[in-house]
């Protein structure tokens, strides 16, 4: 599946989140326990051999992307599946000589839109973001520009700006640029 997403800094997160809530319909809260691991050969192509194990609620969830970076908005190939006993995986992946790398965790509020699913979050220790995203079964160049708009339309709508967008992953704030 193709993933695009933009996410923007948020300077009034109240405000943001009240004009979100005159157009998208709220989904529910969020608080979501991210910790990202590297491949054994980690050492030698860091941030190329990762993958991020989420929990979600009473989900667990492995995902693995191939990236890429377009004015700010992200498109990846994205694989996920779900793991039923993360502490089983945990102990598989450490087995292969899988390491921890870091973690981060997002709370706040998800909505959707016109099918593009709006994240209001708390990052913690990096502040308040926005994250507009709309997953897409194929990677037609036309279908993605047509979700960039997307993407970019329900910015303003949240009386944001593309000069709020935030082109680095959260891992380049956290680590600050070493990822």
């Amino acid at each position: 599946m193709t993933e695009i997403e933009l996410k923007a800094r948020l300077g009034d997160p109240e405000e943001t989140e009240r004009l979100v809530a005159t157009f998208a319909r709220f989904v529910r809260r969020v608080d979501k326990l991210d910790s990202y691991w590297h491949g054994p050969d980690w050492r030698f192509a860091r941030g190329t051999k990762g993958f991020r194990l989420r929990s979600d609620r009473d989900d667990s969830i492995v995902t693995f992307k191939v990236r890429r970076n377009e004015g700010g908005i992200e498109i990846n190939q994205e694989t996920e599946f779900s793991v039923s006993d993360p502490a089983a995986f945990i102990g598989l992946v450490e087995r292969i000589g899988c390491e921890p790398f870091f973690k981060k965790r997002k709370t706040g509020a998800m909505y959707e839109h016109d099918g593009f699913t709006i994240e209001l979050l708390e990052v913690a220790g990096l502040g308040h973001f926005i994250e507009i995203e709309k997953v897409l079964s194929s990677d037609d160049p036309t279908e993605i520009a047509i979700v960039q708009g997307g993407l970019k339309s329900i910015l303003i709508k949240a009386g944001l700006h593309e000069s709020d967008i935030e082109g680095r992953r959260y891992s380049e704030l956290i680590l600050g640029g070493s990822a």
